[in-house]
């Protein structure tokens, strides 16, 4: 079943008549140089802000790109960000250089070098801030989390940071830390996994609210906040909806599919697609497998959720997998609700 024809009924494609804005924020990560995605394929005019994945620090501190061979693709990227004035942000660390980011913090000379070396980042892409892509886990992280903070913006950079969606370490940082925060993300991502034995929303946007309410308490401004939802999905063979068994990941690579991807294989009667009210996600069940993933309802009502609790706005992870179409676009989905003011119809191509 299409979900298009779940979605366009109650989609106001043409008007949105919600007041205010919010920023809109997209993911391009490095490893997009290996797909068709480039830096031309960003829709800047419905973007307030890229980010880019990722820089690596040394030993002494020293930013450089985690794949050399990106050097072009971030160039380009940060030429056409400045034509159409979007903000660009440089994320520092990721997945698997956890040692690298807490390193940082080992002495004065690593911490200088690295704030010299942001220095040099921002003026080189220019590029409007830095973004600390690590999660502390250990009351030692959480210290060398906030020497970085601090010497960022000691030096007049404005520093944003992707902080833990576990509830039980909002108040870890420190309401301090908070303070000198440009903005903050929350991953609310792979929340399922090969680990959980039995199938679950990709994104559960439902308690994603219980984390963000957390953090307000911890003492973090609401309007600083800007969760990052996924799209992708995330596929599981011999399952047959949430809460049942699986027999390992089906279709896709290595069981994921992008968003766009997924568009194409419910254009067929295979899958049976619906909203799931309770965690505000979607579903779809076929014959030998299940997808959790996050459609135009989910991201339609988390978008009505953050704009009407004075969140920041939304990041989305990561560009490439949207699609095209305005009418199935998730990035217009939240644009239209967050940023009415912008213009979502397609362009009209020249004769």
């Amino acid at each position: 079943m299409s979900l298009k024809r779940i979605t366009i009924a109650s989609l106001a494609f043409a008007t949105a008549l919600w007041a205010g804005s919010g920023r809109v924020a997209g993911y391009f990560p490095y490893w997009l140089q290996y797909s068709q995605f480039t830096p031309e394929d960003v829709r800047y005019d419905f973007l307030t802000e890229i980010r880019y994945v990722s820089l690596v620090p040394s030993e002494s501190g020293e930013l450089s790109l985690a794949d050399d061979t990106d050097a072009p693709n971030l160039e380009k990227l940060a030429s056409l960000a400045e034509q159409n004035k979007v903000d660009l942000v440089i994320s520092v660390g990721g997945a698997g250089n956890e040692d690298a980011m807490r390193g940082l913090g080992a002495s004065e000379d690593a911490l200088s070098g690295f704030v010299n070396s942001a220095k040099e980042t921002l003026e080189k892409y220019k590029a409007d801030g830095i973004e600390l892509d690590w999660v502390p886990e250990e009351k030692s992280d959480f210290d060398v989390f906030k020497k970085l903070v601090s010497a960022l913006a000691d030096a007049d950079i404005k520093v944003s940071a992707n902080l833990s969606s576990d509830v039980s370490k909002a108040s870890s940082y420190g309401s301090d830390v908070f303070g000198r925060l440009s903005s903050a993300s929350l991953y609310f991502t792979d929340q399922m996994s090969e680990e959980v034995s039995s199938v679950a929303p990709n994104a559960n946007l439902r308690k994603a609210k219980d984390v963000i309410d957390a953090y307000i308490e911890a003492g973090l401004d609401a309007e600083k906040m800007m969760p990052i939802i996924p799209m992708y999905g995330k596929s599981f063979y011999k399952a047959q909806g949430l809460g049942s068994s699986y027999e390992g990941v089906g279709s896709g690579n290595e069981g994921v599919l992008s968003y766009k991807d997924l568009m194409k294989a419910f254009d067929g009667p295979d899958y049976k697609v619906t909203f799931d009210e309770e965690s505000w996600s979607e579903v779809a069940v076929s014959g030998t497998e299940t997808i959790v993933f996050n459609g135009i309802p989910s991201f339609r009502e988390f978008a009505k959720y953050v704009k009407d609790a004075g969140l920041g706005g939304v990041a989305l992870y990561d560009l490439s997998g949207d699609h095209k179409e305005p009418i199935v676009s998730l990035m217009v989905t939240v644009g239209q609700i967050l940023r009415p003011d912008v213009n979502y119809q397609p362009k009209k191509k020249k004769k």
